[in-house]
C-alpha cells in the first residue's frame, strides 16, 4: 500500500514534516510505501503557481512537472496526509493553491473515496490549528475524500493531528501521530 504526503510548510524539515515522518515510520513498519511532497516546491514549479481558472474545464497549460508527479501520485496513492502550518487560522498559500489546482482531478473523480487525514501545527498551544485541519478537510471533501481523524481502535482523537511548535517535543501531538498511522492502516485494510 502507499501513502503520500503534500507538507503545506515552506520547510522540509520542520514541524508539519515532523508530524509527517512520524506517521510514516510506523506506516513503514506495516509494509506500506510513503512519499512526501513540498507544497512551495510543487507550485513554484508552475508557470502559474495559483490558479487562475483560465478554462473550463482545466486546459493544464499552467502545471509544472512536478503538479502533474504529484496528481499522478495521488491518483494511484491509497491515502493522502495534508499537513499545514497555521497561517492567519488557516492553511498555507502553497497548499491551498495546490487543492485549487485540482481541478481537473475532481473533474476525473479521481480522488473520490480516497482516504485522506490532516496534520497541522501552530506556534502556540489553541493557535488555529483544528481551524487549519477544517480548512483542509473542507478541500479533501470537496474532492470526494473520505475524510478521517486520528482515531483508532486504541485511541479516540479529535480533528486531526495538531501540534504547538516544537512538534518534536509535543508528546501528545506525537502520540496522535502514532495513532493517525494506526487509523490509516486500520481504514485500508478492513
Amino acid at each position: 500500500m502507499r501513502v503520500i504526503a503534500v507538507n503545506g510548510s515552506h520547510k522540509n524539515n520542520g514541524n508539519c514534516a515532523f508530524l509527517i515522518n512520524t506517521i510514516f515510520e510506523d506506516l513503514k513498519q506495516k509494509g506500506f510505501e510513503t512519499k512526501m511532497y513540498n507544497a512551495l516546491e510543487v507550485v513554484s514549479d508552475c508557470k502559474h503557481p495559483f490558479c487562475v481558472s483560465c478554462s473550463s474545464p482545466c486546459s493544464k497549460e499552467c502545471f509544472g512537472s512536478k503538479l502533474t508527479e504529484l496528481f499522478d501520485d495521488m491518483k494511484s496513492s491509497d491515502a493522502i496526509i495534508f499537513a499545514s502550518p497555521v497561517y492567519f487560522g488557516s492553511m498555507s498559500a502553497q497548499l491551498k493553491c495546490i487543492f485549487d489546482k485540482t481541478r481537473s482531478v475532481r473533474a476525473e473523480k479521481a480522488l473520490l473515496g480516497k482516504v485522506g487525514i490532516a496534520v497541522s501545527c501552530g506556534a502556540s498551544k489553541y493557535g488555529g490549528q483544528e481551524k487549519t485541519v477544517n480548512a483542509i478537510h473542507d478541500c479533501m471533501l470537496v474532492n470526494g475524500m473520505t475524510v478521517i481523524g486520528p482515531s483508532s481502535s486504541e485511541l479516540m482523537g479529535h480533528m486531526g493531528v495538531c501540534a504547538s511548535a516544537p512538534a518534536s517535543e509535543d508528546e501528545f501531538a506525537i502520540s496522535r501521530a502514532h495513532t493517525a498511522a494506526l487509523r490509516i492502516y486500520e481504514e485500508l485494510t478492513k
